[in-house]
């Protein structure tokens, strides 16, 4: 028999979920840290592919659009969860499961599900009139009433059956020679509606759907309904969570009403929603199992107890008189911590969820405006009759190389090539090139340096997966454009950004359960950044990291007679990073590290190099297992069988 088709929830996630549904500003929060797909998305759902289109629909778990199978050309209804987290994902598998339970009954009949699976739900699109639609145009048919409360009386023998509570709600409901459930995840609690299942009537169905639908057709009611005015109240909360997907912190309820759920509590279950816990009334910040305990005190979680919603108010003493009582920040103990591998000026541009209120310290996070030229070898940008300048170093347009093995492997691994959906378009770009090899869930993402496109990774691609090593291989070109088109980029600042946001998207919509990051030149300084803190990402090799990374465009100013102030009061004036910093390789608990180097490296001689976890020093030239001409010069053997042995070669 099939597993019961209620949730099952740790205690913890039934407080979460219980403080959510009780608060108007907590289900605002919720919606607003939900990042939408624009249309022309394309997300990955078991071995479909889907093109997002509009919005139909949204509700506490998850937002339902309109898409369209790129295989078949179907169009459907596709429902993804609003975050990754082990609520949502449990959401998902038990409308599924309930969906079979409605499939067996008579008078009704679920949407038919396509596919299913962690990263959503696809069903057949229905365009028949809604219950919702003909209760507000006016008179529903006498059929059609007969057949709804036969509907009724089977819901009610199901909850009394098994205790899933549908959502029979007039929006739900869909006439199509006879009544279809759109969604069928249940109920979470109690309600009014189990009154009306006990003795099925037509008029008592509309009496208690008569409210809702007085103000006109409903929508989920965190978007509808305006917040109270005035301050956020007192909470009770004594405990709140960091919730990892969404990058917020949430208040616990301090008394769910456990009676009225109707699901199953399961504490010997893992969830993974609270990745940092905070007693309000010490401040002390306790670490979930796993997590990394130095951000406890990082910048990163201090903006976002700055911006909790529904937080404690201000003693009213406290307050001038005549001025409403302001919220505090979530009490954090202790002193701000800073992380070596996090620059000061990137560490605040994850505190809201990526690009979305990408910040530096004051400002606004201004996209580049430096105009440049086109190089052929790096050491013309230090020659002063090249008509090059030392800050040409940051172009980022690519270099041809050998395009016949790229064009190869592409063709023979299916690359799909894929736009992260970012939420600002004045310049950030981060393309992806993504190819499946075998069955694994990790996501295998490549970052190239300087001027090297996807095509300078396909060698490294496809050495690996002839040796067996299976993952969603992900190439990323990322950077910035200039107002003139040109790419830039940005030592690390914005590729960070665009790397984590990449991630996230394999994540949230192509399956990925974990992500190696493998990194060469310039793309070290991005990986760095984001191995030091992203969750997913467990294991990070490195070729050829440097330092230092102005130190470079300095060193060419002081062979052609120009001070470095002069070099970085450039950069700063077109909104690059002005400040020499010191990159660290990350070390934290569960990353694997696997560091590359050739033995003569005149990069790593002006900027300093690094290592850490295993080391390997190879003949050749710097970067050379993701460089433009990696497939002419090839890439050298132990490289590769490194890297396999990291990935764990299958």
């Amino acid at each position: 028999m099939d597993a019961p088709a209620r949730p099952r929830l740790t205690s913890r996630q039934l407080g979460l979920v219980s403080a959510i549904t009780r608060s108007p500003r907590l289900k605002r929060a919720l919606v607003e840290a939900t990042e939408a797909l624009p249309p022309g998305a394309v997300v990955r759902l078991g071995g479909r592919y889907l093109e997002v289109g509009g919005v139909l629909g949204s509700g506490l778990v998850g937002v339902v659009y309109e898409a369209r199978c790129l295989s078949t050309g179907a169009r459907l209804a596709y429902k993804r969860p609003r975050a990754g987290v082990a609520f949502f994902r449990e959401a998902l598998r038990v409308e599924a499961l309930a969906a079979r339970r409605v499939a067996a009954l008579r008078a009704i009949r679920p949407a038919a599900i396509v596919e299913a699976d962690a990263l959503g739900i696809a069903k057949e699109l229905r365009a028949g009139p809604t219950l919702q639609e003909e209760l507000l145009a006016g008179e529903v048919d006498p059929g059609r009433r007969a057949a709804l409360v036969e509907a009724l009386g089977e819901a009610g023998e199901l909850f009394g059956r098994e205790g899933i509570l549908l959502d029979l709600s007039p929006k739900n409901l869909c006439w199509d020679g006879g009544w279809v459930l759109l969604d069928t995840g249940p109920k979470l609690h109690r309600s009014d509606l189990v009154r009306v299942l006990e003795e099925p009537a037509w008029p008592t169905y509309v009496a208690h759907v008569r409210r809702k639908l007085a103000a006109g057709p409903s929508a989920p009611s965190a978007v509808t309904q305006p917040l109270p005015e005035g301050p956020a109240p007192q909470v009770a909360a004594r405990r709140w969570a960091f919730v990892r997907d969404l990058w917020r912190w949430f208040p616990f309820d301090p008394a769910p009403d456990a009676a009225s759920f109707l699901g199953i509590v399961d504490d010997d279950q893992a969830d993974d929603e609270a990745v940092f816990l905070i007693d309000a009334e010490d401040g002390r910040v306790e670490p979930a199992p796993g997590a990394d305990a130095r951000l406890a005190g990082s910048a990163l979680l201090r903006r976002c107890a700055e911006e909790a919603p529904d937080r404690p108010a201000r003693p009213r003493g406290e307050a001038a008189r005549g001025e409403a009582a302001q919220p505090e920040p979530l009490p954090l103990a202790g002193a701000v911590l800073g992380l070596p591998s996090l620059s000061r000026e990137v560490a605040p541009a994850f505190a809201g969820r990526a690009l979305k209120i990408a910040i530096a310290p004051g400002e606004p996070l201004a996209a580049p405006t430096l105009p440049v030229e086109r190089y052929a070898h790096w050491r013309e940008l230090a020659a002063a009759d090249s008509g090059l300048r030392p800050t040409d170093l940051f172009v980022h347009e690519v270099l041809e190389g050998s395009r016949a093995l790229a064009e190869r492997v592409f063709r023979a691994r299916g690359a799909r090539r894929i736009d992260v959906p970012l939420p600002r378009a004045d310049g950030p770009f981060a393309e992806l090139t993504c190819m499946q090899v075998g069955e694994s869930r990790r996501a295998i993402v490549l970052v190239p340096g300087f001027r090297a496109g996807p095509e300078a990774a396909a060698a490294l691609v496809s050495a690996l997966a002839e040796r067996g090593v299976a993952g969603l291989y992900t190439i990323a070109y990322l950077g910035v454009r200039n107002p003139r088109g040109q790419a830039l980029v940005t030592s690390g600042r914005w590729e960070a950004i665009l790397l984590w946001s990449a991630i996230d998207h394999l994540c949230a919509c192509h399956g990925a359960d974990s992500a190696a990051l493998l990194a060469a030149s310039h793309g070290n300084f991005g990986a760095m950044i984001v191995a030091g803190l992203h969750p997913a990402v467990d294991c990070l090799a490195l070729d050829s990291p440097l330092e230092r990374p102005l130190d470079l465009p300095a060193r060419f100013g002081a062979m052609r007679g120009t001070p470095a102030s002069s070099i970085y009061a450039e950069l700063a004036a077109h909104h690059l990073p002005s400040e020499p910093v010191a990159f660290r390789i990350p070390d934290r608990p569960g990353l694997r590290v696997l560091t590359l180097r050739p033995r003569e490296d005149s990069f790593a001689r002006i900027c300093g190099g690094l290592e850490a976890g295993e080391v390997v020093v190879y003949e050749g030239g710097h970067a050379a297992t993701m460089r433009h001409d990696s497939a002419d010069r090839g890439i050298p053997a132990v490289c590769v069988e490194r890297i396999a042995a990291l990935l764990g070669a299958g």
